[in-house]
């Protein structure tokens, strides 16, 4: 009874969502579709699906809703998230969200986060906040971080994002995330960086991806990560070891 209510309240929310989406103009709409899967050297994984849905409802409002879905061996989890972009200026806006789970043993999670950002045509700034609470074993993780990218020129990005984790059990985990990005054309841009992580070792990452425009509404990217002791969020901040293999389609119409 208590999964037949949850998923009726997730049904009512998507279509009250989608409802609302309906007034948006056609070019106020986008979808942003992903698949990972990390394959780790113990044998095991993790695939994660997500699908964002953006309808710019007025100048300054835009509504998010988003299903995600994780699995690895023996476990599945869905997270139905919904939330608001509101932009306060041209360059500053927010970002709130609030994301109800559920998994395969029929335990309810909740997530809540917060970013705010600071954007121009070269620079960009964000500070943000990511909440996560399990009520079944009354354990929580908060995930704080700050963010910047900046381009010298205009074909070349480096950006910068800092983690801390800190759990109910009083365990602190730090990460970084560094990564630069090239434009070869309107239509092709690479990127390359690296992550580091600290858990109960040292952890990093590697990655190098593709993205190739279509249209300019139309975009597919690649990204091929090896993984080391790097830290993951799912159930809890993790190391895990491995290789990652991603694709996001990113559409505006």
């Amino acid at each position: 009874m208590r999964l037949r209510k949850l998923l009726r309240v997730v049904l009512f929310l998507v279509l009250a969502a989608f409802a609302g989406a309906g007034t948006a103009d056609a070019e106020g709409l986008r979808n942003i579709a992903s698949v990972t899967l990390a394959s780790y050297f113990d044998g095991s994984y993790r695939l994660e699906s997500v699908d964002a849905f953006l309808a710019r409802l007025s100048p300054a409002f835009t509504l998010l809703v988003r299903l995600s879905r994780n699995d690895t061996p023996g476990y599945w989890q869905h997270v139905f998230t919904l939330g608001p972009v509101v932009n306060f200026s041209d360059n500053i806006y927010t970002e709130l969200s609030y994301g109800l789970g559920i998994d395969s043993a029929g335990e309810i999670t909740h997530e809540a986060e917060a970013n705010f950002n600071f954007e121009t045509e070269a620079t960009w700034a964000g500070a943000g906040l990511r909440v996560v609470f399990f009520p079944a074993s009354d354990y929580f993780y908060f995930l704080p971080s700050v963010s910047g990218k900046f381009r010298p020129v205009p074909a070349l990005g480096l950006f910068g994002k800092a983690f801390i984790s800190i759990d109910s059990d009083t365990v602190v985990t730090n990460s970084f995330w560094g990564e630069a990005d090239y434009a070869f054309s309107s239509r092709i841009r690479a990127n390359a960086g690296f992550t580091l992580s600290r858990a109960d070792a040292f952890g990093y990452s590697l990655l190098a991806g593709l993205k190739i425009s279509f249209t300019p509404q139309v975009s597919l990217q690649y990204t091929l990560q090896y993984l080391s002791d790097t830290v993951t969020y799912l159930a809890a901040p993790q190391p895990r070891s491995g290789i990652s293999n991603g694709l996001v389609l990113d559409w505006k119409f």
